[in-house]
């Protein structure tokens, strides 16, 4: 009997020292894991950082996603918990067609037609689960996800990557000078790249959620709406673009667009650097409320009105 209390005793004791080592070991591992991920650095330059930002997670990620990171979806899906993507687009009734298909030797032009830029950068939408990473979703996160469904549809792109801030900066100049500085920046990109010929300044309004949102068989869409300079002499090729355009939007979905907003009034800038070239635009994406999946929603179907149009054009 002594020995079988003994032999149980022993048992009893080398369970506790397993459960010991095991709660020591995890303990171990939780405290390494939680220094190195605080210590260590990765280093990237602007493009890689923002391809990491538009294209990639930070969530639970697996290695097949990891070894893919090229689109939007991959960011919904692991930053903000969207494993089902689904933008809406291929549901609504369009009216008027939208081309998704160009020629094979249009898909190797590889000369930017579209310019993309942002002259209030720092313009941002609800950042959701992203405050974790100090990470805002601003409009030049929006401009890249434009960037990927132009080129998804053949159409070449670029996004303007210096910082507005830094001219402001340089040239002593405040806030309200931004498209005194994106002016700087548009015309070094046409001499840079003449083959440009579609400039879109992409911002995001002020309004309420309910203002700037909209929502289409169970799919949310932040709003587009266009903004005009009348205090030029040439604006009404200018306006006459933003027409064709929210004309477009409408015809798929009236509720996309808020329309289109002269401005001429005291105080308006009233230019907005659109006399630089007829086919400038500005289109505030939505609001301060909306959150990246429905701006990514409404830039999707944005992007094929414009390739739309710039097909209509050639």
């Amino acid at each position: 009997m002594k020995a079988k209390f003994k032999g149980r005793k022993k048992l009893q004791i080398w369970g506790l020292k397993l459960f010991i080592v095991i709660i020591v070991l995890i303990t171990s591992f939780l405290i390494t894991f939680k220094y190195l991920f605080e210590k260590i650095d990765i280093e990237m330059n602007n493009n890689t950082y923002l391809n990491y930002l538009v294209n990639s997670s930070f969530g639970y990620y697996n290695l097949a996603d990891i070894t893919s990171l090229s689109s939007t979806e991959f960011l919904l899906k692991y930053s903000f918990g969207i494993k089902e993507f689904n933008s809406g687009i291929k549901d609504i009734d369009l009216s008027v067609p939208v081309n998704s298909e160009i020629e094979d030797e249009e898909k190797t032009n590889d000369e930017p037609i579209v310019y993309i830029y942002n002259s209030h950068q720092t313009e941002g939408y609800v950042s959701n689960l992203a405050d974790a990473f100090n990470i805002n979703n601003t409009v030049y996160i929006g401009s890249f996800i434009l960037k990927e469904y132009l080129e998804d549809l053949g159409i070449p792109t670029i996004v303007e990557e210096n910082s507005i801030v830094d001219i402001l900066n340089t040239n002593g100049w405040k806030y309200n000078s931004s498209y005194k500085a994106s002016r700087i920046l548009l015309e070094e990109a046409k001499k840079e790249n003449p083959s440009l010929k579609f400039f879109i300044d992409l911002h995001r309004d002020s309004g309420s959620y309910e203002r700037t949102t909209t929502e289409i068989d169970g799919n949310k869409y932040a709003k587009i709406m266009f903004v005009v300079g009348l205090k030029h002499d040439n604006y009404q090729p200018n306006l006459d673009l933003a027409n064709t355009l929210n004309d477009k939007l409408k015809a798929i979905d009236a509720s996309l667009t808020r329309g289109v907003l002269k401005k001429d009034g005291a105080g308006a800038n009233g230019i907005y650097n659109q006399d630089f070239d007829p086919n400038t635009i500005l289109i505030e994406v939505g609001g301060q409320y909306n959150y990246i999946e429905e701006v990514n929603n409404i830039l999707k179907v944005f992007a094929n009105v414009l390739y739309d149009y710039l097909k209509g054009e050639e």
